[in-house]
């Protein structure tokens, strides 16, 4: 499990040659190993479905270091489908947020928009890829798998410290 702000939420990993490639959190266990079954078939992790205490607390210290901005998320990665997708939501500053047409038009249209949501929907490493700075046009929802109130608590929060 991990903590953030009063949310306890259940973590799990894809494991593949003893490296982490994807991880996610959700406040529902079965929830949770259904989107990391999904987004391991999404970008073709053919790894091993983990749960682990002692990883809990490695990304519990890297989770609360992105989010006291103290440290940036840094990852290869080239063998993620979408990957420039990734790397330009990687550039979006701390506290700050972007509408889905700006990352649409950042990527100067090389994806379609569906495209752009697959990649969101499939993030790997939820929270440290930072799709939550991404909004509708008047709007913070979108999608949001840990729900809108979590997603506003984390912009909040960002955006004040």
């Amino acid at each position: 499990m991990i903590k953030i702000f009063d949310y306890e939420l259940y973590s799990g990993y894809i494991m593949l040659n003893g490296k982490i490639v994807a991880y996610s959190l959700h406040n529902d266990k079965d929830m949770l190993i259904k989107n990391l079954l999904k987004i391991a078939k999404f970008h073709n992790l053919n790894g091993d479905l983990i749960f682990d205490e002692n990883l809990d607390k490695f990304f519990q210290e890297k989770i609360n270091k992105v989010l006291n901005n103290k440290e940036k998320f840094k990852l290869d990665l080239s063998k993620y489908r979408y990957k420039d997708i990734y790397e330009k939501i990687l550039e979006i500053p701390f506290g700050k947020t972007i509408t889905y047409r700006e990352l649409y038009n950042s990527l100067n249209k090389k994806y379609n928009m569906l495209q752009i949501l697959n990649a969101i929907k499939n993030n790997p490493f939820i929270i440290l890829i930072p799709c939550h700075r991404i909004v509708k046009e008047n709007d913070i929802s979108g999608y949001t798998p840990l729900g809108v109130e979590f997603k506003r608590k984390l912009l909040e929060y960002e955006h004040n410290l």
